[in-house]
């Protein structure tokens, strides 16, 4: 994506726009700040890990498994139009977006469905970073209370598996988990 010179084409920036909430001024200025960062055109995992802790995203689990998601082709980069989409997601996707991304997050293996195991990794790691839980109610939870919690709320069929539609709709029902989804909008 992009030409030589190290600008975008008028119709990749109308591809973006379109598979994105961002405007053209916008993705330019990203495309300008992505090429600067990575000449090649591509961001490398190590590369991505090194914006993230700038952002304040310093712990490694959580970044790899941000760059997962982000690498939506699997070849171990990420190309422009892969970050445009991966942020646009976490910034200004619509509630339904930022479901499926988070559900592509706890979905550490890439099967469709989300284990207690994936869970209780993601959430020991969150709990690294913020110390405590904390419902809208102001209820604490520690990470174990909360999968159940979770599993409790989400997995309609009781077969210890949550797949997207399951997420989907506990999400939707429990006004903590949209609460944290709004939270990717800081």
């Amino acid at each position: 994506m992009g030409n030589q010179l190290g600008t975008l084409k008028k119709e990749e920036v109308e591809l973006l726009q379109n598979s994105s909430h961002f405007d053209s001024r916008e993705l330019r200025a990203l495309y300008k700040q992505f090429r600067k960062d990575s000449p090649s055109g591509t961001i490398n995992k190590q590369e991505f890990k090194e914006i993230m802790t700038q952002m304040g995203v310093g712990d490694q689990f959580l970044q790899d498994l941000l760059f997962n998601v982000f690498d939506k082709n699997k070849d171990s980069t990420i190309n422009f139009q892969e970050f445009v989409c991966g942020l646009s997601s976490i910034t200004r996707g619509t509630p339904e977006e930022k479901i499926e991304f988070a559900f592509s997050l706890y979905d550490i293996d890439g099967n469709g469905y989300i284990t207690r195991s994936e869970m209780e990794s993601i959430l020991e790691s969150m709990y690294k970073l913020v110390g405590t839980f904390v419902t809208c109610s102001g209820k604490k939870f520690d990470p174990h209370d909360l999968i159940e919690e979770f599993f409790d709320s989400m997995d309609d069929d009781g077969d210890g598996y949550i797949s997207l539609e399951e997420y989907k709709r506990g999400t939707l029902k429990n006004p903590d988990i949209i609460q944290g989804l709004k939270l990717l909008n800081q």
